[in-house]
């Protein structure tokens, strides 16, 4: 009797465990162009700027550029001081332990279409106003400074490309190539 109790006790619990992992994933897929959450599809193309404020928000320049240095100080605040990963994971795929769950789920960073539809500026508004409408509240400047918020939005704008992580080449001086005539 103790035995079946048992064997049935490590079924229920596989079973639980399986239909977690499968609602999970089905969830928070991290390469489609929409991803859905509680039923609700989740468009890439939608901004998370309020309609009203996106053009201003467009036209905001980030001034930190995306040199090894930079992009090294961008990782440290995404990875740790800014606590970013926290939802959108340490690949910024949006699957974090503190995502899991959340409704709209956290934008997937590593998704090269989502860096062809949003700006520096409409990042950095997000991180310095909050996502109305989501969990993503003002991390700007409450736990970060608004000049580490543009360090973060650098990061973030490599995170679909892991090798703009490396330094940019430098361009050197160019002269105009040899050409002999015959």
């Amino acid at each position: 009797m103790k035995r079946t109790i048992l064997a049935l006790g490590a079924v229920l619990l596989a079973i639980y465990v399986v239909t977690l992992f499968l609602t999970s994933t089905s969830v928070r897929s991290t390469n489609s162009p929409s991803r859905s959450a509680g039923g609700q599809a989740v468009a890439l193309s939608v901004p998370r700027v309020p309609a009203e404020l996106l053009a201003a928000a467009k036209a905001l320049k980030n001034p930190v550029q995306p040199t090894p240095e930079n992009l090294a100080r961008g990782r440290t605040i995404f990875t740790s001081t800014g606590a970013c990963y926290t939802c959108h994971g340490m690949e910024g795929k949006g699957d974090g332990p503190a995502g899991v769950g959340l409704a709209p789920p956290p934008r997937n960073f590593a998704d090269p279409q989502f860096h062809g539809l949003r700006t520096d500026g409409e990042l950095y508004w997000v991180v310095t106003h909050g996502s109305p409408g989501t969990s993503m509240f003002a991390y700007a400047p409450q736990i970060i400074s608004e000049e580490d918020a543009w360090y973060t939005v650098t990061y973030v704008q490599t995170l679909s490309n892991p090798q703009s992580q490396q330094s940019p080449p430098q361009k050197a001086e160019q002269t105009a190539p040899h050409t002999s005539s015959h």
